[in-house]
């Protein structure tokens, strides 16, 4: 739908170009002496611009009825008021190409040439009205796509940055989980430790035991041996 927009808004632009010119080829043939090559060569210019703007409006018709319904009304609407303005200038041309065609006040074709103060008003006015419009349009069109496209960099990059995010949060987490591990590992290493201590202390008072028991064994045996063995 968007593509048959765009192929649409270039023939309207196209038609307004060729449909402007015809228009003013017109009424310059109107100022131009009757029979004159200027005339003559002004009026054979406005026919091939009315037959190239013809052209367009055949390929805006076709463009129009594949857009969707929606845009289908609108377009149609404006094809509806393009045709009648080509209409207008068949019959301006032909009654200028007709004898006598080139009557017609000052005024009237100062207008059609833009010079006169009410151009605003006159075919080519409006067309030219139409054409800064779909210029304004076009160049909204444009900013909104810049501003798209910036969005999708930003969602873009937030998404590698969530994602630098997401892999520094997983780093954390295993090295917490490693430093707990180790933690662990100390803690228990500890508790061996503990244990190993409390089993030499163990064995120390016990051969500290047996020692002194082996002494008053020793005291025992000579007090027997030597002393009593005097009396």
């Amino acid at each position: 739908m968007s593509d048959s927009l765009g192929v649409f808004d270039e023939y309207e632009r196209a038609y307004c170009d060729a449909a402007t010119a015809a228009s003013r080829l017109l009424a310059s043939s109107k100022s131009s002496p009757a029979g004159g090559d200027e005339r003559t060569n002004n009026l054979r210019q406005a026919d091939t611009q009315i037959t190239e703007a013809e052209s367009l409006l055949r390929r805006m018709d076709l463009e129009a009825r594949s857009a969707s319904a929606n845009a289908k009304t609108t377009l149609l609407a404006r094809l509806k008021d393009y045709k009648a303005d080509l209409a207008n200038l068949k019959k301006e041309c032909r009654s200028a190409a007709a004898p006598g065609g080139a009557a017609g006040t000052d005024a009237a074709q100062r207008a059609e040439l833009g010079l006169g103060e009410d151009f605003a008003s006159t075919a080519a006015g409006q067309r030219q009205r139409l054409l800064d419009g779909t210029a304004r349009v076009n160049a909204s069109g444009e900013r909104i796509r810049q501003s798209r496209q910036t969005l999708a960099e930003t969602e873009e990059l937030g998404s590698e940055i969530l994602g630098n995010l997401h892999a520094q949060r997983e780093t954390i987490v295993h090295a917490r989980d490693t430093l707990y591990e180790a933690d662990d590992n100390i803690g228990q290493s500890r508790r061996v430790l503990v244990s190993m201590a409390r089993r030499a202390l163990t064995n120390k008072i016990i051969m500290g035991g047996v020692i002194l028991v082996l002494i008053a064994a020793i005291f025992l045996i000579v007090y027997y041996k030597f002393i009593r063995s005097d009396h």
